[in-house]
């Protein structure tokens, strides 16, 4: 599958560079070697008169952009709009058409006396006739009818150089070929088409340097994040030419200069894997819109919260992760007890000093929790041809006696599940009359006569977090961010690690980790914590460098902001705002502004923009600053949106040996990882 990514847009001329890379420029049906630089114009043989125009602002957000857009039509008419810039990741929003400068410039007077101030006149091309292009190359003038040109790498090169563009000094040079397209306004976009792949290899190190975040697991989640994400977003630019754009206003993309092999491995080894979701049993799954931040200070946030036109998205619900740290679950067997005989301990205390008569007791006790009727036969001793016949006594109704002996293929389903699990104790193999010697034999056989009948469950859940009441929520797997458990401690845990899992006084798991409960009818008998409990600790992620930029502090003054005001609503004479909602995480996600004209209510990404802020995880107090401005400071945590897949939450996980699949489906819950059935390269 091939893509096209937005480079540049709107550029007079562009020059190819000569000769790096041999490259070849497809003229039509002709193609042209170059050993000098060419240059490419706008030359379309009916393109009408220019026209000005009055451009206002540069914004960020595009909420923001449009409404500006229309607030001009209402006061000059229309047209005006709002444009997306691939080279400076703005909205440029313009207004106006005017047939020469002299009358811009006077709709531009009439502006200001309306309170917007700062607007400049520009030209745009007034329509394209008959497109076309003219090539300069060696001195000699060539037109190409149409609107397309393309600069492909020569024999035994995998990319061309762009040359210098606006905003991308250095010549980068880029994978595949690059296109010259004549847009709509008589301007040039400069487009790089290439395999998707080849686009991931140049972008997963710009959004998750491997340098920075050395965890190949890590990386290949955002392998996965930044292809689904693509694929979603697929064709957004289409009417300029492009599908996608390089900059953080899609992803961020450095060509072949920005590739390492540690993410180049991530691309390649989740190659055609991408995140998809089935919002209800008789839909069909659909790829997700897989967003991510850079970190998001210990919990994401709901979607429909900071992009308020996306609501109905529930894998990108609001989600703890490990950058909020551990919590403690205390256990009380004493340490270093294996797990099956701690759990057995728990569920079937030892009753007898006796060891023949402890394990008949233990037996019994068993059989009556699976609501067995029980024998009236007796346990001799303990010889394992005796320990086999016992058992088949009180369990023949349960289970089939052959589970007994070794797991054999004519056994149904349900029986071999149980030979496998009698088997994997090993204690009844050997010879017939040697005895169930140790406690630690006979407890590993109840162990796995509880798995096999049901009385002990096995599940693997991940930790969300403490309950306020002392208890923890976990999510099983495959479940939305919504459907959580809510899981009561008992006032007898037992908690083990390791490998081999053995008992621990306590264990600090952290969001996202994956944890075994153990559990008996609806009683909870022990938790196992599967993750490195050192790697990837909320201490050692605090200072790694992905984390410096959270928790963070700015001063804004009422200057400042008033501008920034201004500039987006003109003319409302901005003072004060308040806060008037909060998300899931605790992040501001409503806020009132106050000014001489009407109150204006903002919401989500938008508020971010207007206070030029990291992100919204925040408290502000009047103050002053250093100098003694009056304004605001701000006090937040976390940097980017909050949204979706956090990179040093997901780094964080990576260390404690939680893989890729495992930090998808924490992040964007109830998504499930999938193959494209067509191939991306």
């Amino acid at each position: 599958m091939r893509i096209r990514v937005g480079l540049a847009t709107d550029l007079p001329r562009w020059t190819a560079p000569c000769c790096q890379g041999s490259p070849v420029a497809v003229l039509g049906e002709r193609r042209l070697p170059l050993d000098k630089p060419l240059v490419v114009e706008p030359a379309a043989a009916g393109v009408e008169p220019s026209t000005f125009r009055l451009q206002v602002a540069a914004l960020k957000d595009e909420q923001q952009a449009q409404a500006l857009a229309r607030r001009l039509e209402t006061l000059l008419g229309p047209p005006a709009d709002a444009r997306f810039d691939a080279a400076t990741d703005l909205y440029r929003v313009r207004t106006g058409s005017y047939p020469d400068r002299a009358g811009a410039e006077r709709a531009l007077g009439t502006l200001s006396t309306q309170g917007i101030r700062g607007g400049w006149v520009v030209s745009e091309g007034g329509g394209l006739k008959e497109p076309a292009l003219k090539v300069v190359h060696g001195g000699r003038a060539t037109l190409v009818r149409g609107r397309w040109l393309a600069l492909e790498p020569g024999p035994g090169h995998v990319g061309v150089t762009a040359g210098d563009l606006p905003d991308l000094p250095g010549r980068r040079s880029y994978r595949g070929r690059l296109l010259v397209y004549l847009n709509d306004r008589g301007r040039l976009n400069l487009i790089n088409d290439l395999s998707l792949e080849d686009y991931l290899k140049g972008v997963v190190p710009q959004e998750m340097g491997p340098a920075l975040y050395d965890q190949l697991d890590a990386i290949k989640a955002q392998a996965v994040a930044a292809r689904t994400y693509t694929l979603r977003h697929l064709g957004e630019f289409a009417a300029d030419g492009y599908d996608i754009c390089a900059t953080p206003r899609c992803q961020v993309y450095g060509g072949l200069a920005a590739e390492h092999p540690l993410s180049s491995r991530a691309v390649e080894e989740t190659a055609g894997q991408v995140m998809v979701f089935r919002p209800h049993p008789e839909a069909p799954r659909g790829l997700i819109d897989a967003r991510y931040t850079a970190t998001c200070g210990g919990h994401t946030e709901d979607v429909g919260e900071i992009f308020p036109l996306v609501t109905d998205e529930p894998y990108l619900a609001g989600v703890p992760c490990v950058e909020a740290g551990g919590s403690r679950l205390a256990g009380n067997l004493a340490p270093g007890i294996p797990l099956e005989q701690g759990l057995v301990r728990r569920l079937l205390p030892p009753g007898s000093a006796d060891a023949r008569a402890d394990l008949e007791s233990r037996l019994l006790e068993l059989a009556r929790t699976a609501q067995l009727p029980l024998p009236d036969d007796r346990l001799a001793s303990l010889e394992r041809r005796e320990v086999r016949r016992y058992l088949a006594s009180i369990f023949d109704l349960a289970l089939d006696p052959r589970i007994f002996l070794a797991p054999t293929n004519d056994l149904d389903t349900r029986a071999r599940r149980h030979a496998r699990e009698i088997a994997a104790a090993g204690v009844l193999e050997g010879d017939p009359e040697a005895k169930l010697g140790s406690a630690a034999e006979r407890e590993k056989l109840l162990f796995h006569l509880s798995r096999a009948l049901g009385v002990l469950r096995r599940e693997k859940v991940s930790f969300l977090a403490l309950n306020a009441d002392g208890g923890f929520r976990v999510r099983l797997p495959g479940a939305a961010a919504q459907d959580f458990e809510e899981v009561a401690l008992p006032a007898d845990l037992a908690t083990f690690r390791g490998e081999p899992p053995m008992s621990t006084p306590e264990l600090w798991p952290m969001a996202g980790d994956p944890l075994v409960l153990f559990r008996t009818g609806d009683s909870l008998l022990g938790v196992l914590q599967l993750a490195d409990p050192v790697a990837g600790s909320a201490a050692g992620l605090a200072r790694h460098p992905g984390s410096q930029r959270s928790p963070w502090r700015r001063f804004r003054s009422r200057e400042t902001l008033a501008a920034e005001v201004e500039l987006r609503y003109p003319g409302f004479g901005f003072r004060d705002f308040e806060v008037l909602g909060h998300g899931t995480s605790g992040r501001v996600t409503k806020v009132r502004l106050l000014g001489r004209a009407a109150p204006v209510e903002v919401e989500g990404l938008a508020i971010r923009w207007i206070f030029d802020l990291p992100e919204l995880w925040l408290s502000a107090e009047a103050g002053v600053s250093s100098s003694g401005s009056p304004g605001w400071w701000f006090r937040g945590r976390g940097w980017g949106h909050g949204v979706g897949l956090c990179q040093v939450g997901a780094f964080g996980m990576a260390r404690r040996g939680i893989g890729y699949e495992e930090i998808l489906a924490h992040f964007y819950s109830g998504a499930t990882l999938a193959r494209l059935s067509r191939p991306t390269t």
